[in-house]
């Protein structure tokens, strides 16, 4: 609301140090109140980063892991990446794949049913891991989802983190639609396992009464969306460069005028 008031422009942090120090410290701020592990804060090696939309994290974390995994394995091997989410995982998972240039086959929303709640099984996710490492592919992102917007369903982090750490592959939580309520001592337990999650989003322009766009994201190591999304173009340079300006420099146009999306 400030640097919208003040019409800030957050380029960087040497076109607005206040609001880009402003944001890191409230996201802080936000991350302790939900508990967020101390990973996923400044005082650790990530941080919280302001984004339009839930959708538009899950593009950050998407674009994130790929190139982290690219990395590892070679820059041809993107035909073989595969994403997972549950059959009712956001429909921002499946447009980030495509954005992302993962092969259409190569994203698997796992079914669900109403024994779990709608929640995505993790033995049906195991075996369809199984099932596509048999086939030479490679599992490397995972999409978990507390309170779905069809249905409010929780996937059960504890036990998808496990898999994921496993086969390491970047665990995104997406707790747009109901992360806020985890601020209530008596719903944080719908967290239990973010510890083992790489990146976790929700979205205070829901709950928490906040203009529209304010979707926070964290990440447990900032130095991953840093070195797979900034530019350092030369008008962009300065002094005064800063980590925290990994963050800021990732996007230098309205993101969201380029990404339709309504979440």
């Amino acid at each position: 609301m400030l640097s919208g008031g003040f019409n800030v422009i957050g380029f960087s942090w040497i076109t607005s140090p206040a609001a880009t120090e402003l944001e890191a410290i409230v996201l802080d701020w936000l991350g302790k109140i939900i508990n967020l592990p101390e990973a996923f804060l400044l005082s650790g090696k990530g941080g919280g980063v302001i984004q339009g939309t839930a959708s538009e994290a899950i593009l950050v974390a998407l674009l994130a892991a790929r190139d982290k995994a690219l990395k590892a394995m070679g820059m041809g091997s993107l035909e073989r990446l595969v994403v997972y989410g549950s059959d009712q995982t956001h429909s921002s998972l499946e447009k980030a794949c495509m954005i992302a240039g993962i092969q259409k086959t190569n994203f698997k929303a796992l079914p669900t049913n109403s024994s779990m709640n709608y929640a995505l099984s993790p033995e049906v996710l195991k075996k369809a891991i199984s099932d596509d490492l048999s086939a030479g592919l490679r599992p490397f992102f995972l999409c978990a989802t507390v309170g779905t917007t069809s249905s409010t369903a929780v996937d059960p982090l504890m036990e998808l983190g496990k898999i994921s750490q496993d086969h390491g592959m970047w665990l995104h939580v997406d707790a747009a639609y109901a992360g806020s309520a985890c601020i209530c001592p008596e719903y944080r337990h719908y967290l239990d396992g973010v510890e083992l999650a790489d990146s976790f989003n929700m979205n205070a322009h829901k709950w928490l009464l906040t203009n529209f766009d304010c979707s926070a994201l964290w990440v447990k190591d900032s130095s991953a969306l840093v070195e797979a999304l900034s530019t350092n173009p030369e008008f962009l340079r300065n002094k005064v460069f800063k980590v925290m300006d990994g963050f800021t420099i990732v996007w230098c146009y309205k993101f969201t005028d380029l990404y339709k999306k309504s979440y």
